[in-house]
């Protein structure tokens, strides 16, 4: 039995150590060869993706916000600057229904409840002093705004909506945790000032407003001593005939 095996004439090709070309076929490279610099040399894989092109520009595209949400982050900026009382809240999977019942309730306490987008409240919130509050609004979330600061009310409605809870708060420009709101938001700053001003009247004897005016008036008395002196003096200079 003849068996026939094919081998190339003169040896094996050596790849990694090829031999140069012939004279006439080098020419034909070296005229070949392009002498325009390409396109994609020194280009990472994910620069000639196009796919990965085409997301990095819709990237740079939704960075771009449009006429419509700069309205709207304006409107959420000023009610965050004059509203006395904001809520942040957390709300889970809610019907339209019971967030209207929501609304009316809060509304009826003058007081609003909002949701927005990330993208608004980003767009808002950047490089303002609510910039603490941004990462509360990565999830679904709601916003009351007040024009009082009713703490009481606003816990009792929120406690009929058991898909609302209470995240965080704003009052007086300063940025409060759940219990600290509450806790602050139910004070009554009125008797708390009579207390206080009755406790320093009672350390001080009853004539602490006396004491602590002393210097001034006594000042304004004395001007006004040397005022009627002066004038005084006036009139007898010109009683005087000359």
């Amino acid at each position: 039995m003849i068996l026939y095996q094919q081998k190339r004439f003169r040896g094996k090709i050596n790849i990694q150590k090829p031999r140069k070309p012939f004279y006439f076929r080098g020419l034909v490279n070296e005229f070949l060869e392009p002498f325009y610099p390409a396109r994609n040399r020194n280009k990472e894989l994910e620069e000639l993706c196009h796919k990965a092109i085409n997301a990095v520009k819709k990237k740079e595209l939704g960075k771009k916000y449009n006429p419509y949400q700069r309205i709207i982050a304006r409107e959420v900026r000023n009610s965050f600057d004059n509203s006395k009382l904001v809520a942040i809240c957390h709300q889970n999977s809610m019907t339209m229904e019971e967030v209207f019942e929501l609304r009316v309730a809060l509304k009826k306490a003058k007081m609003y409840y909002k949701q927005y987008s990330k993208t608004i409240m980003k767009l808002a919130l950047t490089d303002s002093p609510y910039t603490a509050t941004l990462p509360l609004y990565d999830v679904s979330h709601g916003i009351v705004f007040g024009s009082d600061t009713n703490v009481t009310v606003l816990e009792k409605i929120i406690k009929k909506f058991p898909q609302v809870f209470l995240l965080a708060g704003i009052l007086e420009g300063q940025l409060l945790s759940c219990d600290d709101f509450l806790r602050y938001g139910k004070m009554d700053l009125t008797t708390s000032r009579m207390h206080l001003v009755q406790l320093l009247q009672n350390a001080g004897g009853n004539n602490l407003n006396q004491q602590l005016t002393y210097h001034q008036s006594t000042l304004v008395a004395r001007l006004k001593q040397i005022g009627i002196n002066e004038t005084t003096s006036d009139e007898n200079e010109e009683s005087v005939p000359v």
